[in-house]
Protein backbone atom coordinates (compact mmCIF):
# COMPACT_ATOMS: atom_id res chain seq x y z
CA UNK A 1 0.00 0.00 0.00
CA UNK A 2 1.13 3.57 -0.57
CA UNK A 3 2.16 5.71 2.66
CA UNK A 4 3.17 9.43 3.22
CA UNK A 5 6.40 8.38 5.68
CA UNK A 6 9.56 9.87 6.92
CA UNK A 7 12.45 8.17 7.34
CA UNK A 8 14.45 10.84 8.85
CA UNK A 9 13.19 13.75 11.61
CA UNK A 10 12.83 17.25 10.07
CA UNK A 11 9.91 19.50 8.10
CA UNK A 12 7.94 19.02 5.42
CA UNK A 13 10.59 18.28 2.94
CA UNK A 14 11.54 15.07 4.57
CA UNK A 15 7.91 13.03 3.38
CA UNK A 16 7.12 11.24 0.76
CA UNK A 17 5.06 8.52 -0.80
CA UNK A 18 6.47 4.86 -0.38
CA UNK A 19 5.63 1.48 -0.73
CA UNK A 20 4.75 -0.30 2.92
CA UNK A 21 3.03 -3.59 3.68
CA UNK A 22 -0.52 -3.97 4.67
CA UNK A 23 -0.44 -4.07 8.20
CA UNK A 24 -2.12 -7.63 9.68
CA UNK A 25 -4.89 -6.73 12.40
CA UNK A 26 -4.25 -8.46 15.84
CA UNK A 27 -6.80 -10.05 17.67
CA UNK A 28 -8.66 -6.88 19.05
CA UNK A 29 -7.73 -4.49 15.69
CA UNK A 30 -9.19 -3.37 12.72
CA UNK A 31 -7.71 -2.74 9.35
CA UNK A 32 -9.53 0.38 8.06
CA UNK A 33 -9.58 1.59 4.12
CA UNK A 34 -8.54 5.36 4.64
CA UNK A 35 -11.01 7.55 3.16
CA UNK A 36 -9.55 10.66 4.53
CA UNK A 37 -7.08 11.79 6.91
CA UNK A 38 -7.11 15.51 8.95
CA UNK A 39 -4.04 17.48 9.69
CA UNK A 40 -2.78 18.16 13.36
CA UNK A 41 0.51 20.49 14.75
CA UNK A 42 0.83 17.08 16.85
CA UNK A 43 1.95 14.57 13.52
CA UNK A 44 4.24 17.46 12.61
CA UNK A 45 6.09 18.01 16.19
CA UNK A 46 6.56 14.29 16.02
CA UNK A 47 7.82 14.05 12.42
CA UNK A 48 10.43 16.87 13.71
CA UNK A 49 11.51 14.80 16.41
CA UNK A 50 9.71 16.16 19.26
CA UNK A 51 8.62 13.44 21.43
CA UNK A 52 12.43 12.54 21.33
CA UNK A 53 14.13 10.61 23.07
CA UNK A 54 10.54 8.04 23.21
CA UNK A 55 10.03 8.21 19.55
CA UNK A 56 13.60 6.66 18.91
CA UNK A 57 12.35 4.00 19.89
CA UNK A 58 10.47 3.15 16.72
CA UNK A 59 11.93 2.40 13.64
CA UNK A 60 12.03 4.13 10.32
CA UNK A 61 9.92 4.58 8.15
CA UNK A 62 7.32 6.07 10.22
CA UNK A 63 4.47 7.20 8.53
CA UNK A 64 2.73 10.56 9.10
CA UNK A 65 -1.08 11.21 10.45
CA UNK A 66 -3.08 10.72 13.24
CA UNK A 67 -6.57 11.60 12.73
CA UNK A 68 -8.48 9.28 9.96
CA UNK A 69 -11.87 8.33 8.95
CA UNK A 70 -12.95 5.43 6.79
CA UNK A 71 -14.33 1.91 6.64
CA UNK A 72 -12.97 -1.55 8.34
CA UNK A 73 -12.04 -4.28 5.43
CA UNK A 74 -11.24 -6.95 7.92
CA UNK A 75 -11.58 -7.86 12.07
CA UNK A 76 -9.58 -9.76 14.77
CA UNK A 77 -11.07 -12.50 15.80
CA UNK A 78 -11.86 -10.67 19.41
CA UNK A 79 -13.47 -7.57 17.87
CA UNK A 80 -16.66 -7.44 18.76
CA UNK A 81 -18.29 -3.77 18.99
CA UNK A 82 -17.46 -3.71 14.91
CA UNK A 83 -17.90 -5.43 11.55
CA UNK A 84 -16.61 -5.28 8.12
CA UNK A 85 -18.49 -2.30 6.07
CA UNK A 86 -18.53 0.11 9.59
CA UNK A 87 -17.61 3.59 8.53
CA UNK A 88 -15.42 4.66 11.59
CA UNK A 89 -13.21 7.70 12.70
CA UNK A 90 -10.36 7.80 15.24
CA UNK A 91 -7.28 8.60 16.38
CA UNK A 92 -4.01 7.03 15.97
CA UNK A 93 -1.55 8.16 19.14
CA UNK A 94 1.83 8.87 17.57
CA UNK A 95 3.67 7.42 19.91
CA UNK A 96 1.66 3.86 20.02
CA UNK A 97 0.37 3.71 16.63
CA UNK A 98 2.12 3.47 12.78
CA UNK A 99 0.36 6.89 11.25
CA UNK A 100 -2.80 7.05 9.56
CA UNK A 101 -1.71 8.85 6.13
CA UNK A 102 -2.06 5.29 4.59
CA UNK A 103 -4.12 3.77 2.32
CA UNK A 104 -5.10 0.97 5.46
CA UNK A 105 -4.74 1.62 9.13
CA UNK A 106 -4.44 -1.09 11.47
CA UNK A 107 -5.61 -0.21 15.19
CA UNK A 108 -7.40 -1.24 18.53
CA UNK A 109 -11.18 -1.14 18.52
CA UNK A 110 -10.81 0.68 21.22
CA UNK A 111 -9.56 3.51 19.89
CA UNK A 112 -12.49 4.26 17.26
CA UNK A 113 -16.16 4.53 16.84
CA UNK A 114 -18.96 5.02 14.41
CA UNK A 115 -18.64 7.86 12.42
CA UNK A 116 -21.45 10.60 12.47
CA UNK A 117 -23.89 9.44 9.88
CA UNK A 118 -24.88 12.99 8.89
CA UNK A 119 -21.26 14.41 7.41
CA UNK A 120 -18.75 12.66 4.91
CA UNK A 121 -15.98 10.79 5.82
CA UNK A 122 -13.77 13.61 5.30
CA UNK A 123 -15.35 15.47 7.86
CA UNK A 124 -15.76 12.93 9.92
CA UNK A 125 -11.55 12.75 10.09
CA UNK A 126 -11.30 16.25 10.55
CA UNK A 127 -12.73 16.03 14.29
CA UNK A 128 -11.10 13.61 16.46
CA UNK A 129 -7.85 15.12 17.88
CA UNK A 130 -9.25 18.81 18.19
CA UNK A 131 -12.64 17.45 19.67
CA UNK A 132 -10.91 14.92 22.30
CA UNK A 133 -8.40 17.35 23.41
CA UNK A 134 -11.20 19.44 24.81
CA UNK A 135 -13.41 16.99 25.77
CA UNK A 136 -10.69 15.90 27.92
CA UNK A 137 -9.56 19.22 29.05
CA UNK A 138 -12.94 20.92 29.16
CA UNK A 139 -14.59 17.41 31.19
CA UNK A 140 -12.24 16.00 32.86
CA UNK A 141 -8.76 18.42 34.06
CA UNK A 142 -11.24 21.21 34.02
CA UNK A 143 -14.55 20.43 34.09
CA UNK A 144 -17.22 23.15 32.98
CA UNK A 145 -20.25 24.01 35.29
CA UNK A 146 -23.35 25.96 34.03
CA UNK A 147 -22.10 30.01 33.84
CA UNK A 148 -18.75 28.83 34.40
CA UNK A 149 -16.46 31.73 32.90
CA UNK A 150 -13.96 30.44 30.04
CA UNK A 151 -11.65 31.91 28.17
CA UNK A 152 -10.23 29.89 24.85
CA UNK A 153 -6.86 30.83 23.81
CA UNK A 154 -6.72 30.36 20.58
CA UNK A 155 -10.12 29.57 18.58
CA UNK A 156 -9.59 29.44 15.08
CA UNK A 157 -7.88 25.75 14.37
CA UNK A 158 -9.43 22.58 14.78
CA UNK A 159 -8.99 22.60 18.60
CA UNK A 160 -9.69 26.09 19.46
CA UNK A 161 -13.05 25.72 17.06
CA UNK A 162 -14.50 22.07 18.82
CA UNK A 163 -13.21 23.91 22.48
CA UNK A 164 -15.31 26.57 22.01
CA UNK A 165 -18.66 24.28 20.80
CA UNK A 166 -17.65 21.86 23.58
CA UNK A 167 -17.59 24.43 26.18
CA UNK A 168 -20.91 25.72 25.00
CA UNK A 169 -22.73 22.56 25.33
CA UNK A 170 -21.36 22.44 29.00
CA UNK A 171 -23.26 25.47 29.72
CA UNK A 172 -19.87 28.07 29.58
CA UNK A 173 -19.97 31.59 28.83
CA UNK A 174 -16.88 31.67 26.37
CA UNK A 175 -14.38 34.59 25.76
CA UNK A 176 -12.55 33.63 22.86
CA UNK A 177 -8.94 35.09 21.68
CA UNK A 178 -8.39 35.13 18.13
CA UNK A 179 -7.23 37.24 15.23
CA UNK A 180 -8.85 39.90 13.28
CA UNK A 181 -8.92 38.11 10.40
CA UNK A 182 -10.87 35.40 12.26
CA UNK A 183 -13.29 37.29 14.63
CA UNK A 184 -16.00 37.27 12.20
CA UNK A 185 -15.93 33.73 10.92
CA UNK A 186 -16.01 32.27 14.76
CA UNK A 187 -18.54 35.18 16.23
CA UNK A 188 -20.95 33.50 12.96
CA UNK A 189 -19.77 30.25 12.77
CA UNK A 190 -19.19 29.57 17.02
CA UNK A 191 -21.28 32.59 18.57
CA UNK A 192 -18.65 33.27 21.51
CA UNK A 193 -19.94 35.28 24.02
CA UNK A 194 -17.10 37.60 23.47
CA UNK A 195 -13.46 37.91 21.07
CA UNK A 196 -10.61 39.23 22.30
CA UNK A 197 -8.43 40.50 19.27
CA UNK A 198 -5.02 39.62 20.41
CA UNK A 199 -3.31 42.27 17.91
CA UNK A 200 -4.83 45.09 20.21
CA UNK A 201 -4.84 43.29 23.30
CA UNK A 202 -3.47 40.92 25.65
CA UNK A 203 -6.08 39.21 28.07
CA UNK A 204 -3.39 38.85 30.52
CA UNK A 205 -3.27 42.59 30.95
CA UNK A 206 -6.96 43.02 30.92
CA UNK A 207 -9.17 42.45 34.26
CA UNK A 208 -11.15 39.83 33.85
CA UNK A 209 -10.69 36.01 35.56
CA UNK A 210 -11.86 33.44 34.94
CA UNK A 211 -12.76 29.75 35.82
CA UNK A 212 -11.07 28.43 33.23
CA UNK A 213 -8.48 29.23 30.81
CA UNK A 214 -7.79 26.24 27.77
CA UNK A 215 -4.66 27.67 26.55
CA UNK A 216 -4.92 25.67 22.81
CA UNK A 217 -1.90 28.09 21.15
CA UNK A 218 0.66 27.00 24.30
CA UNK A 219 1.67 30.30 24.32
CA UNK A 220 1.04 31.30 28.38
CA UNK A 221 2.20 29.84 31.44
CA UNK A 222 0.68 29.43 34.41
CA UNK A 223 2.53 32.16 36.34
CA UNK A 224 1.60 34.87 33.08
CA UNK A 225 -2.00 33.84 33.68
CA UNK A 226 -2.50 33.45 37.67
CA UNK A 227 -4.28 36.18 38.08
CA UNK A 228 -6.88 35.89 35.17
CA UNK A 229 -8.12 32.87 37.25
CA UNK A 230 -10.56 32.96 39.74
CA UNK A 231 -10.01 31.50 43.34
CA UNK A 232 -10.46 27.76 42.52
CA UNK A 233 -9.44 28.51 38.28
CA UNK A 234 -7.88 25.84 36.32
CA UNK A 235 -5.37 26.20 33.54
CA UNK A 236 -5.08 23.94 31.00
CA UNK A 237 -1.73 23.76 28.38
CA UNK A 238 -1.92 22.13 25.56
CA UNK A 239 1.69 22.09 25.21
CA UNK A 240 3.81 19.64 27.35
CA UNK A 241 7.43 20.88 28.66
CA UNK A 242 9.76 20.56 31.40
CA UNK A 243 8.31 24.19 32.21
CA UNK A 244 4.88 23.08 31.74
CA UNK A 245 5.46 19.76 34.16
CA UNK A 246 7.21 22.20 36.76
CA UNK A 247 3.94 24.34 37.03
CA UNK A 248 1.51 21.00 37.10
CA UNK A 249 3.64 20.31 40.20
CA UNK A 250 3.59 23.77 41.93
CA UNK A 251 0.13 24.06 41.85
CA UNK A 252 -0.29 21.05 43.90
CA UNK A 253 -0.53 23.02 46.89
CA UNK A 254 -2.32 26.33 45.04
CA UNK A 255 -6.24 26.46 45.40
CA UNK A 256 -5.49 27.82 41.39
CA UNK A 257 -4.50 24.55 39.41
CA UNK A 258 -2.06 24.27 36.22
CA UNK A 259 -2.96 20.90 34.15
CA UNK A 260 -1.31 19.45 30.99
CA UNK A 261 -4.11 17.85 28.07
CA UNK A 262 -2.73 14.14 26.68
CA UNK A 263 -5.10 13.84 24.10
CA UNK A 264 -6.46 9.88 24.40
CA UNK A 265 -8.60 8.39 21.44
CA UNK A 266 -12.01 5.86 23.07
CA UNK A 267 -14.84 4.92 21.89
CA UNK A 268 -16.63 5.71 24.26
CA UNK A 269 -15.30 9.94 23.73
CA UNK A 270 -16.16 9.60 20.08
CA UNK A 271 -19.32 8.37 20.14
CA UNK A 272 -20.46 11.17 22.86
CA UNK A 273 -18.80 13.71 19.97
CA UNK A 274 -20.39 11.60 17.40
CA UNK A 275 -24.05 12.35 18.82
CA UNK A 276 -23.05 15.58 19.65
CA UNK A 277 -22.34 16.18 15.35
CA UNK A 278 -25.81 14.02 14.44
CA UNK A 279 -27.74 16.45 16.97
CA UNK A 280 -25.91 19.38 15.39
CA UNK A 281 -24.48 20.75 18.57
CA UNK A 282 -20.54 20.51 16.50
CA UNK A 283 -19.42 20.59 13.60
CA UNK A 284 -16.06 20.50 12.70
CA UNK A 285 -14.06 23.96 10.52
CA UNK A 286 -11.67 22.45 7.66
CA UNK A 287 -10.15 25.24 5.86
CA UNK A 288 -8.84 23.38 2.55
CA UNK A 289 -8.78 19.71 1.27
CA UNK A 290 -5.78 18.50 -0.59
CA UNK A 291 -5.56 15.31 -2.74
CA UNK A 292 -3.15 12.73 -1.62
CA UNK A 293 -0.46 13.13 -4.07
CA UNK A 294 -0.61 17.08 -2.39
CA UNK A 295 0.38 15.71 1.02
CA UNK A 296 3.40 18.11 0.72
CA UNK A 297 1.48 21.06 -0.04
CA UNK A 298 -0.96 20.54 2.88
CA UNK A 299 2.07 19.69 5.49
CA UNK A 300 3.80 23.13 4.12
CA UNK A 301 0.36 24.83 4.62
CA UNK A 302 0.18 23.43 7.94
CA UNK A 303 3.69 24.56 9.15
CA UNK A 304 2.47 28.17 8.54
CA UNK A 305 0.62 28.15 12.09
CA UNK A 306 -2.23 29.98 10.32
CA UNK A 307 -4.51 27.49 9.57
CA UNK A 308 -8.39 28.23 9.96
CA UNK A 309 -9.88 25.10 11.12
CA UNK A 310 -8.64 21.49 9.49
CA UNK A 311 -6.65 20.70 6.46
CA UNK A 312 -7.61 17.43 4.86
CA UNK A 313 -5.94 14.77 2.45
CA UNK A 314 -8.03 12.60 0.51
CA UNK A 315 -6.43 8.86 0.41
Amino acid sequence: MKAVVYNTYGGPEVLKIQDVSIPKPKSNEVLIKVDSISLNPVDAKARRGGFRPMSDLLKFPRITGSDFAGIITETGNRVSGFKVGDAVYGWAQPLLNNGSAAEMVCISEKAIALAPNNISLSEASAIPCGALTSLISLRDLAPIRNGHKVLINGASGGTGTMATQIAKIFGGEITVVTSPNNSERIKNDYKPDRIINYTKDDFVNLEDQYDVIFDVQGNKAINEVEHCLTSNGIYVTTQPSIYSSIDVVKSVLSKKKSKIVICRSRTSDLNMIRLWVEENKIKPAIEKVYDFDQFKDAYEHLATGHVKGKLILKI
